[in-house]
C-alpha cells in the first residue's frame, strides 16, 4: 500500500471505533476488519475496498436513492418510493400505476422510467487534495478561494468525463479538507421493471412515516439497458440489458436478533461537524420556517386535488416529497428539544476549550477560528428570511422553476464552459432536458398558480432591507391598491401569457438565445429574468461564504479530531458508504421496548380497507390462510415484515441493500425510527435504528401475491406460488 494511501486512511480511521458511528468509505473497511469479524462477517473485509469486486461492484446509485444488481441481466432492486416517480410519470386516471403497481412479464414489455432516471456504477475513488488546494493560503480571499477551487474540480471533471460513458464528481471531506475524485460509468437507459401495489409498496404512508413498528414493503425493481456494444446508450428499442461484473443474492435464510447487518449505499448529507451556532441557526430558524412553509403548499396541492384523481397524480410527486421532509423536520425539533442537542453540542464546544487551554497558543489559535467562523455565519443569517422565501418561490411554481432553468440555460450557454455554473455545463445539458420532460407531469396550471399565491403574498411580510424588489416592483404596477388584489391581476396576467405549461414549446426553448428567449415575451421567463439578479447576488454572498468555510470549518473540525485522538468519522456527502451494525430492538421509553422485527400479523391488525392501510385481498387471502412456504420465519412462527437494525442512514440511503455475513441482500433501508431521525446531527446509539423491509417479505409478495415469476427464476430462486 502506498504512503500516501495510508494517510489517507489513518485520517479517516482509528481504532477502537464501535459499530453504529459512521458511515465509513469502502477503503476504510478493511481497517475495521477485526472488530466486523468480531460480529460475524464471514467475507474478507479487504473486498470492500476494491469497487469492481464482490460485493461492492454490485451497488449503485439512482441519483437520490441507492440500488444494487440482482441479476447478471441488470436487474436493480431499490425501494418502492424511489421508483415512485417513474410509476406517477407512467400513470393515468385510466391506467393508474401509482394505485395498482406494475409488472413486465417479459423485458420487452419493460417501460421507460422517469427521463431523469439514471444508474450510476462507482469505479474508482482517487485522493486529488493537492491538485485542488494548491498555492491556495491565508491571503487568497474566500471569494477566490470559492473560484479556485470550483474551476479546479470542474477542470479534473472534464478531465476524467473525456473518454465518455463515465460520471465523475469531486468530493470533499471534513468540509474541504480533503477532496476525492469519484468516477462511476453512467447509465441512462433505466425501465421499470416491478413495483408492487400502493398498498404494499407504501403501506402506511405518512401515518407510519418515521416508525417504528412498521409494515411496509418498500421495494421495486429496474433494469439497466445499454448499447448492443455494451456501452451506455440513450434509451432505444435495441439496447440490451447490461451486464454487471457483480449482482447480489436475495437471501432467504433466518435472521435474528444480533445478527450482523451491512449497509452498503449513498447517504445524502449529515451535520454532525457542525458548530452548536448552526444546531441553533437550524433550530430556531431553518427547520420552523421551511416546515411552515410545506404545511402551507401541501393544504394547497391537497385541496387542489381533493375531488380530481388527474390532478391527484400530477401532484402525487411533490406532495410525497413534501410531506417526507416534514416529518422528518418534525421529528427533529422535537428531538431537538427532547434530548437538548443544542445543549448538547455547546457542551461540546466547552470540552473543546477547555482541552486547548492546556496550550494558550492553540486556545488563542482555536478561539480566533471559531470567533471568525461566527462572524460569516452571523453575515449570512442577515438576509436569511428573504433568500429562503426567495428560493421557496420557484418549489412552489414549477412553471417558475422550468422558466428559471430555460433562461439560465441560455445565459450560461453563452460563457465558456468552465465559466457555467456546474448545473448548466455542457455535461449536464442533456439531464436538464430530461427535467424538463420529467416536469411535464408534474406541472397543473390551477395548482401551480395556488401555490405560487401563497408566496407571492408571503413576500409582503418580508422585513424591511430584505424586500423581494422584482416583486414589489411587478405588484405595484398593476395599479391595484390591496394586496391580495395586486397579487391577483399580476398572475392573471402571467398564467394568461405564458406557455410554460406546453410541453413542445419549452423544448423548442431548450437550446434558444437569451435575446430569442425574451422576444418570446412569455411572462414567466420575463419574470424568471427579473428574479435573476437577485439570484446571482445570493450566489456570489454564498461562494463568499463557501470559500471562507473551506479555510475555517477544517481547523475547527481538525481540532475536534485532536481531542478525540483521531476518532472522528466524516460526515456523509453523496458519495459511496458501507456502515454496519445488528439487528436490535430498542427502548424508546420507560417501560416500552420495541422488538426488532414486524410480522405480517401486523398488516392484517392495522389494515381497514382504505388508504392508506389498504393491501391487496390477495395478499390478504393468503395472510389470513397463513400460506406462507418456506418465506415462514421459523422463530416468529409466521411471515416477517420488516427489521431494525443499529446502522444509521439519511436521505439519500433509501434503497441501500442490508447484507449478512456472507453478502447477501437480507433487506432494503427505507426509513429510521421516530426517536433517532436527528441523527442527521447526532447520532444517540441508545435508540437510533434504520428500518428495513425483510428480503423474505419481498419474495413473498413477488411469488405468492403479484406472481414475478419470471423475476425470481432470473434471480435463480425457485417459485413456490405458481399461478
Amino acid at each position: 500500500m502506498r504512503p500516501a494511501r495510508i494517510a489517507l486512511l489513518l485520517l479517516f480511521v482509528a481504532t477502537g471505533v464501535v459499530a453504529d458511528e459512521g458511515m465509513w468509505m469502502p477503503q476504510q473497511i478493511p481497517l475495521l476488519g477485526d472488530e466486523l469479524r468480531e460480529l460475524g462477517l464471514q467475507l474478507d473485509p479487504d473486498a470492500f475496498a476494491d469497487l469492481t469486486a464482490f460485493p461492492m461492484g454490485a451497488v449503485v446509485s439512482l441519483g437520490g436513492c441507492s440500488a444494487a444488481f440482482v441479476s447478471a441481466n441488470g436487474l436493480i432492486i431499490t425501494n418502492h418510493h424511489c421508483v415512485f416517480g417513474s410509476l406517477q410519470y407512467n400513470s393515468t386516471p385510466e391506467r393508474d400505476l401509482l394505485r395498482d403497481g406494475f409488472l413486465a412479464p417479459t423485458q420487452a414489455q419493460e417501460i421507460p422510467a422517469l427521463p431523469t432516471a439514471r444508474v450510476y456504477v462507482t469505479t474508482k475513488i482517487e485522493d486529488v487534495t493537492d491538485e485542488i488546494l494548491d498555492a491556495l493560503d491565508e491571503e487568497t480571499s474566500d471569494l477566490e478561494r470559492a473560484k479556485q477551487i470550483d474551476k479546479r474540480a470542474k477542470a479534473i471533471v472534464r478531465q476524467c468525463e473525456a473518454p465518455g460513458n463515465v460520471r465523475c464528481q469531486v468530493s470533499s471531506f471534513f468540509a474541504g479538507e480533503r477532496f476525492l475524485k469519484l468516477t462511476a460509468m453512467k447509465i441512462e437507459d433505466v425501465r421499470l421493471v416491478y413495483a408492487p401495489a400502493l398498498g404494499v409498496g407504501n403501506f402506511g404512508d405518512e401515518e407510519d412515516n418515521w416508525m417504528w413498528p412498521r409494515h411496509t414493503g418498500d421495494f421495486g425493481f429496474y433494469r439497466a439497458y445499454v448499447g448492443q456494444d455494451g456501452k451506455p446508450a440513450p434509451y432505444s428499442p435495441d439496447n440490451v440489458p447490461f451486464k454487471p461484473q457483480h449482482h447480489l443474492k436475495i437471501s432467504t435464510r433466518d435472521l435474528d436478533a444480533g445478527d450482523l447487518t451491512l449497509l452498503a449505499g449513498f447517504p445524502g448529507r449529515t451535520s454532525r461537524l457542525v458548530t452548536a451556532e448552526e444546531v441553533r441557526e437550524a433550530q430556531e430558524f431553518v427547520m420552523p420556517t421551511s416546515n411552515r412553509y410545506r404545511v402551507a403548499l401541501l393544504e394547497i396541492l391537497e385541496e387542489q386535488g381533493s375531488d380530481n384523481r388527474e390532478v391527484q397524480i400530477l401532484n402525487a410527486s411533490r406532495i410525497a416529497r413534501l410531506e417526507n421532509i416534514l416529518k422528518k423536520y418534525t421529528g427533529q425539533l422535537e428531538a431537538f428539544a427532547r434530548d437538548d442537542l443544542l445543549r448538547e453540542k455547546e457542551r461540546s464546544e466547552k470540552r473543546l476549550e477547555e482541552f486547548f487551554s492546556r496550550e494558550p497558543q492553540q486556545a488563542a489559535r482555536y478561539a480566533a477560528i471559531r470567533q471568525e467562523f461566527s462572524q460569516v455565519l452571523a453575515g449570512k443569517r442577515m438576509t436569511r428570511e428573504r433568500d429562503m422565501l426567495y428560493r421557496w418561490l420557484y418549489s412552489a411554481s414549477p412553471m417558475l422553476s422550468q422558466a428559471n432553468l430555460l433562461y439560465r440555460m441560455s445565459v450560461e450557454r453563452a460563457k465558456e464552459d468552465e465559466e457555467r455554473d456546474e448545473d448548466y455545463q455542457e455535461r449536464n445539458w442533456p439531464r436538464n432536458e430530461s427535467r424538463v420532460k420529467r416536469t411535464q407531469r408534474m406541472i397543473e396550471p390551477t395548482s401551480d398558480r395556488a401555490g405560487f399565491r401563497w408566496f407571492l403574498l408571503e413576500t409582503g411580510h418580508l422585513p424591511a432591507g430584505q424586500r423581494i424588489e422584482a416583486i414589489d416592483k411587478l405588484l405595484t404596477a398593476t395599479g391595484r391598491e390591496d394586496v391580495e388584489g395586486r397579487v391577483d391581476a399580476f398572475l392573471d396576467r402571467l398564467y394568461a401569457n405564458t406557455r410554460m405549461d406546453d410541453l413542445d414549446t419549452r423544448l423548442a426553448m431548450f437550446d434558444e438565445s437569451t435575446d430569442q428567449l425574451l422576444a418570446r415575451r412569455d411572462a414567466m421567463i420575463e419574470l424568471a429574468a427579473e428574479l435573476r439578479g437577485l439570484g446571482e447576488e445570493i450566489e456570489d454572498r454564498d461562494r463568499a461564504v463557501k470559500g471562507a468555510e473551506y479555510r475555517l470549518r477544517p481547523q475547527l473540525i481538525a481540532a475536534m479530531r485532536t481531542m478525540k485522538e483521531g476518532r472522528l468519522a466524516p460526515d456523509a456527502n453523496g458519495t459511496l458508504r458501507v456502515g454496519f451494525g445488528v439487528v436490535a430492538g430498542y427502548e424508546p421509553r420507560d417501560g416500552v421496548f420495541y422488538q426488532p422485527q414486524t410480522t405480517v400479523r401486523g398488516v392484517l391488525q392495522k389494515d381497514n380497507g382504505e388508504r392508506p392501510f389498504d393491501s391487496p385481498k390477495k395478499l390478504l387471502q393468503r395472510a389470513k390462510a397463513q400460506e406462507f412456504g418456506p418465506y415462514a420465519d421459523p422463530d416468529l412462527g409466521t411471515l416477517a415484515v420488516g427489521f431494525i437494525s443499529t446502522v444509521n442512514v439519511t436521505n439519500g440511503s433509501s434503497g441501500s441493500s442490508a447484507l449478512n455475513a456472507w453478502g447477501e441482500i437480507i433487506g432494503l433501508a427505507f426509513d429510521m425510527n421516530w426517536e433517532g431521525v436527528a441523527a442527521d446531527w447526532v447520532v444517540n446509539e441508545r435508540y437510533v435504528r434504520t428500518i428495513h423491509v425483510d428480503s423474505r417479505y419481498i419474495l413473498w409478495v413477488m411469488d405468492a401475491v403479484d406472481g414475478a415469476h419470471n423475476l425470481m427464476q432470473e434471480m435463480g430462486l425457485p417459485v413456490h406460488f405458481p399461478r
